[in-house]
């Protein structure tokens, strides 16, 4: 296996590092080192939803910037902020795996990661 190989997350088979979908299995690889992507962390989610979720800022961190808007829109009714808490405590419960996979299939500004 050369440098530029890595093994699928679905069926292990050794696929190049920069492939969106293994060709054996068809599991989608969400991030691919050495792209330029960067890796977001679920805990930084987690504790910026708990923290500043009323104002939408994990959604911008997560590259959700059209609902990162409708919070800070709304955020005087405080219906971001109990919506922040729950999605918080759901970031911080998914394994740092399938939180990189839904972050790397989030599809534009209003894009859910739940």
């Amino acid at each position: 296996m050369t440098t530029n190989m890595v093994f699928c997350r679905g069926c292990g088979q050794p696929i190049h590092f920069s492939a969106p979908a293994c060709p054996h299995c068809g599991a989608t690889q969400g991030y691919a080192p050495g792209t330029s992507d960067s890796q977001k962390s679920r805990v930084t989610a987690g504790v910026l939803a708990l923290l500043l979720g009323g104002l939408g800022l994990h959604k911008f961190y997560t590259g959700a910037w059209g609902w990162g808007i409708v919070y800070i829109v709304l955020c005087w009714t405080f219906v971001p902020g109990i919506v922040a808490l729950v999605e918080g405590i759901r970031y911080l419960t998914l394994s740092e795996t399938e939180f990189q996979h839904k972050a790397a299939q989030l599809d534009g500004p209003f894009g859910f990661l739940w």
